[in-house]
């Protein structure tokens, strides 16, 4: 992987892991929940960036894994809109 992908992948990790940690302290910890009163809408919000990042380091890894030159989507992996 080249260096700009090497940085794509690291900034989708420190999201997963912010993400991870802070789901953590909401769903074990009581400490600083009591900032939040919304809890359930702000765990949702980083479930969905947790999802995200997740989904991102899918994509560019099997990107990446692909030989040089072949990393265009193929039309048949986009699904139809009907």
């Amino acid at each position: 992987m080249n260096s700009l992908l090497l940085a794509l992948e690291a900034r989708y990790v420190a999201e997963v892991k912010e993400c991870l940690a802070v789901l953590e302290l909401y769903a074990n910890k009581s400490v600083g929940v009591g900032d939040h009163p919304d809890v359930v809408g702000v765990m949702d919000d980083f479930l969905t960036r947790l999802d995200s990042a997740q989904s991102k380091l899918v994509t560019l890894r099997s990107l990446a894994s692909q030989p040089e030159g072949q990393s265009e989507v193929q039309p048949e992996a986009v699904p139809s809109v009907q």
